[in-house]
């Protein structure tokens, strides 16, 4: 590991901020031009577009990109050879080993569709100092316990690492109460989670079942909803509860000090498929990512555009939040033809009918919908009036809507609102 690298990469970030957008996309014009220049000269999928501007590079998407994995990466590794290392590793819950001197790993995602990433020596390097400008508080010469809760103990996380900055990793599919007694022993100046973890240990915050005070919360891997957020906050005692947007694509947004979530754009190139006036599709193209080229990689996330300038002053898109997967939209039929309803207006429904703190919305493959939720008779019928109202507004015929008990799953990501196809 060079930590030489590491701090270079740190300085570099550590104080930058494009406040004009001129500025950003001339920087970002210079990267895409280097950068394209030596993934078209490495690898095999790409050489046909040699000198050709990102438009004219095809748009893939996760599918296309393991159908081609062989010939889209540039360290010559399968893509059997790579399910392999990764599956292996999950199983036998050892990550530190690599293929070749590369990273591997597992990504299924929220989308279910198993997949491969890889990442050599120096994007790791690099990944790590652009997390530590991002997220240490008191800089890089302070001292901090960093409390990681994830499924997987990848080597990619442990780069971080150093002599003051200690690691401390939580198995998510560990024993719960035993990582909360493990966490109240060895503390936490930073702690980084799912918002399904956080909640946990939120509630045992409440129930002083622990005593832990950690100056930075950051929320990964599941969208964190609103009525989650002020959960946590209320529990942890903070004003912001910072968030990393983060897939196997790439680090793709996180949170300024005002704890506005903004897209990375000095690290990754994103055009916007607006689906409505506020509501995008991220198209990718990692400026940093070598070993498996991402280009114009077209995500399966519904991301809301802030309204207003963030008072931070970046140039960067200030997200009002990271509402879903695209296939998670409802779909209900109106007098004429299909009505989509995105999961924020289904979350509503739940959140204008009370108190409901744990729950899921599941709409079926046959229409209907399953509300998990531990509420009474009471609560259902306001519930069920809540979505009656929404089909009023929107013109569709509401489906039939079961009520069942809430249990949560660790085995998969938290998601307040999905759609079974």
């Amino acid at each position: 590991m060079s930590k030489l690298r590491i701090l270079s990469t740190y300085l570099q970030f550590r104080n930058r901020l494009f406040t004009s957008r001129k500025k950003l996309e001339a920087y970002q014009q210079k990267k895409l031009k280097k950068h394209l220049a030596f993934v078209t000269e490495k690898s095999a999928f790409y050489r046909k577009y040699k000198g050709h501007e990102l438009k004219d590079f095809p748009m893939i998407d996760k599918g296309i990109m393991m159908e081609n994995f062989d010939t889209i990466n540039t360290v010559g590794i399968k893509k059997e050879e790579a399910l392999e290392f990764a599956v292996n590793a999950e199983r036998t819950r050892e990550f530190g080993d690599k293929l070749k001197n590369i990273t591997v790993g597992l990504s299924s995602g929220t989308s279910h569709s198993r997949g491969a990433f890889l990442v050599e020596k120096t994007e790791t390097e690099k990944w790590a100092g652009f997390v530590l400008a991002k997220f240490l508080p008191h800089g890089i010469l302070g001292k901090y316990k960093i409390a990681f809760f994830m499924r997987a103990n990848s080597n990619l996380y442990q780069s971080v690492g150093s002599k003051n900055i200690r690691f401390e990793f939580y198995d998510i599919y560990a024993d719960m109460d035993k990582n909360i007694e493990k966490l109240e022993k060895n503390g936490a100046d930073i702690l980084v989670a799912q918002p399904s973890a956080l909640l946990m240990i939120a509630a045992a915050l409440d129930e002083k079942k622990i005593n832990i005070h950690p100056e930075t919360v950051i929320s990964i891997a599941e969208v964190l909803e609103k009525e989650d957020e002020e959960r946590i906050k209320k529990s942890f005692g903070t004003d912001v509860i910072h968030q990393v947007y983060q897939c196997t694509e790439g680090c793709l947004a996180t949170t300024c000090k005002y704890g506005t979530l903004h897209l990375n754009e000095d690290i990754v190139f994103i055009e916007k498929e607006y689906i409505d006036k506020n509501r995008f599709i991220p198209i990718i193209t990692d400026f940093e990512r070598t070993s498996q080229p991402i280009i114009r990689y077209r995500l399966n996330d519904v991301l809301v555009e802030k309204k207003e300038k963030c008072r931070c002053g970046s140039a960067c898109t200030a997200l009002e939040k990271i509402e879903g997967r695209e296939d998670d939209v409802f779909i209900f039929h109106g007098e004429e033809k299909e009505i989509k309803i995105f999961p924020d207006f289904i979350r509503r429904c739940i959140l204008f009918s009370g108190n409901i703190s744990d729950y899921r919305i599941v709409q079926q493959a046959d229409g209907s919908i399953s509300i998990y939720a531990d509420i009474d008779d009471k609560m259902k019928e306001k519930v069920t009036g809540e979505f009656k109202k929404l089909a009023e507004d929107n013109g569709f015929k509401l489906p039939e809507i079961r009520f069942e008990k809430y249990a949560y799953d660790k085995n998969r990501k938290l998601k307040r609102v999905e759609r079974v196809s």
